[in-house]
């Protein structure tokens, strides 16, 4: 069987089960090295490269395969080149500064070439040392007529011709995360842009720009109108729906698993995001207490998994929904409820598919992991099933009939567990006098790739979902203050979300857009933090956080937002990070202010930090989740499940 060949992030080379970072594969000292990863007869053709900067320099990885061949990857040093570190658009006017290699004499010029002809534009460039300056009027760039031009830049100084480009400031994907404004002139748009190769040019469009692709409705949002008048309708059919599928499911008998198998269900299991991170580490620990683990995937989307799968842990999907869906696979669920954001992936297939599993379920322990399926669970598991709910999100932030339904249909459960002890005290008032019990153990975090971060490198780091939760928003506000103090510094944010494209005009609008970037998603979260030297929680809300411990690992210091709930419970104001008032933008610029003027500081509540994500490990964590779910195994069945 051929092995899968991928390149991740432009950065990492996955051949089969192996992985490899591309810049790791360049020689030491320079020069060309070509190496083999797989014999003659390994699979499909390959073809693809990718510019990286390394120590060695900047070097094309180009991974190949003919037709039967071996793989091979052959690391190619580029020629020198101007490193562009600042670039703006005033008005028409762009100007760029940056390095220039040692000994780079003459007279400079910038050089604007038109793509496909011998067309340039070129005017002068200032030398100091090993920095250079220039500015560009885009006016110069305009050509009538209604083509699309594209204009490649390079510096010449005496008889050194330099491309300009990007390549030594760690963000291996400029194209991505970088927009620059359009000079508009006349009826063209002027814009420079990185090139996936990482390089600068600059495109000349004609007429209005192309409509940004449609987003996601915010999932955070106010209702919409059809929402808000077929909500409680569409509620109260699911609540009968529920009760009927109850009613078949019998009552469980007086008998108990000894709780060494253990499903986890799961959203998608093949996605990203804190849950799904969470419950991998979780099965992840359950295996190595010697349990047999599945990961219950309600619908599977995707080809790979954002996350590797532990091993040991099984993984299976209840609605493959990577195909052509059917009639019926269009038809709402009736089952999950209507107010849950899992409910939009749900359909009336899912819904029998997750019943039949619910129900084939003879004993064990069934983990839920987001309200409707915890309901689910409740009411749906075979006879002799131990449930377990887990609670992701704070007490107040569902929305209000599922809340209603919580309060009433946890009771049905044999446990609930919650991520922090705000939590703990509320849902324990609330299925007060029920046979639930309620127990907080904190999300557990396991090592993470990378080293263990410097703090000397002038990046703040953040990560999370691009929605209105994450407050990524008010983190660019925050920066505009940091970036008048130091230009110098860069905010990274990572993840993925249908607030980007407001994101990415937010920052351009502000003119930041030389200094906060939008990373997109990635699967070496270790290696992004470990980057870093301060890393910044936004939330307006959260369940618990697990970022924040996964940073504090890294030995970063962190500063967030007192919001409900988590990050107050983890962090000790002064001690490991800096807590500000929830959504208090000048308290947050202020405190990353602080941190960036003070490098001891930063050391200091970076090595505490480190100390106080040792007590969310995985081993301690593993521990806990099975003295519960032995003592669960353990106990007399509960009463009847309440419908």
């Amino acid at each position: 069987m051929a092995s899968r060949v991928e390149i991740i992030e432009r950065r990492r080379l996955v051949v089969g089960d192996r992985e490899f970072d591309l810049a790791a594969l360049a020689p030491a000292g320079g020069g060309e090295v070509s190496l083999e990863l797989e014999a003659s007869g390994g699979g499909p053709p390959v073809d693809e490269s990718v510019v990286l900067g390394t120590p060695e320099g900047v070097y094309r990885f180009t991974v190949a395969r003919a037709d039967g061949g071996p793989l091979t990857v052959e690391a190619r040093p580029l020629a020198a080149h101007a490193e562009v570190t600042r670039m703006r658009v005033e008005g028409v006017t762009l100007h760029v500064e940056g390095a220039v290699p040692p000994e780079s004499e003459g007279p400079a010029f910038l050089f604007a070439r038109r793509r496909g002809d011998p067309m340039e534009v070129v005017v002068p460039a200032a030398v100091d040392g090993e920095r250079f300056t220039t500015s560009l009027d885009l006016g110069e760039l305009v050509v009538p007529g209604e083509q699309r031009d594209v204009w490649n830049l390079r510096l010449e100084i005496g008889r050194r011709a330099l491309r300009l480009g990007t390549h030594l400031d760690g963000i291996p994907n400029r194209a991505e995360a970088t927009e620059y404004p359009a000079a508009v002139i006349g009826e063209r748009r002027v814009q420079p842009y990185y090139t996936v190769e990482n390089n600068v040019s600059v495109r000349s469009l004609h007429g209005e720009p192309a409509p940004e692709p449609a987003e996601p409705p915010d999932e955070d949002a106010k209702p919409r109108l059809a929402r808000r008048v077929l909500g409680a309708p569409a509620i109260a059919l699911h609540r009968l729906a529920l009760r009927l599928a109850a009613a078949r499911a019998g009552r469980p008998r007086d008998v108990r698993s000894d709780g060494r198998d253990v499903r986890i269900v799961l959203l998608h299991a093949w996605g990203m995001g804190g849950t799904v991170r969470a419950a991998m580490s979780l099965a992840e620990s359950l295996v190595k207490s010697g349990r047999s683990v599945e990961v219950v995937s309600v619908v599977r989307r995707s080809e790979r998994p954002f996350f590797p799968f532990p091993d040991g842990v099984q993984v299976s999907a209840v609605d493959d929904q990577r195909g052509r869906r059917r009639l019926t696979a269009r038809l709402p669920s009736l089952l999950v409820h209507p107010d849950d954001f899992a409910y939009p992936w749900c359909s009336l297939v899912t819904d029998v598919r997750l019943t039949r599993r619910l129900r084939a379920m003879r004993g064990g322990i069934v983990i839920g992991t987001r309200p409707s399926f915890n309901l689910l669970a409740a009411a749906l598991s075979g006879p002799a099933t131990v449930t377990v709910a887990q609670e992701h999100m704070n007490f107040h932030s569902h929305r209000r009939g599922l809340a209603r339904d919580i309060r009433r249909r946890y009771r049905g459960l044999d446990a609930l567990v919650v991520l922090t002890e705000a939590d703990r005290r509320d849902y324990a008032k609330a299925l007060a006098g029920g046979p639930t019990k309620v127990v907080r153990l904190p999300n557990a975090v396991p090592p993470l790739s990378g080293e263990r971060a410097g703090l000397d490198r002038k990046v703040v780091v953040a990560a999370g979902r691009l929605n209105s939760q994450k407050g990524f928003d008010l983190l660019v506000e925050a920066w505009r203050r940091v970036a008048e103090a130091h230009p110098d510094w860069q905010l990274r944010i990572y993840g993925r979300g249908h607030q980007r494209a407001a994101l990415q005009r937010q920052i351009v609008e502000r003119g930041l857009y030389d200094q906060v970037f939008l990373m997109g998603a990635t699967r070496d979260l270790g290696e992004a933090l470990s980057q870093g030297s301060v890393f910044a929680l936004s939330s307006r809300f959260e369940g618990f956080g697990i970022v924040v411990v996964e940073a504090m690992s890294k030995g970063l210091p962190v500063v967030s937002f007192d919001c409900p709930r988590g990050p107050g419970e983890i962090i000790e104001h002064g001690r490991d990070g800096l807590l500000v008032p929830n959504g208090d933008v000048g308290a947050f610029a202020g405190a990353l202010l602080e941190l960036i003027g003070d490098e001891e500081r930063r050391r200091a509540l970076g090595a505490a930090a480190v100390e106080k994500a040792r007590r969310y490990g995985t081993e301690a964590a593993g521990e806990r989740w099975a003295a519960l779910l032995a003592g669960l195994a353990r106990s007399q069945p509960a009463d009847a499940r309440i419908p």
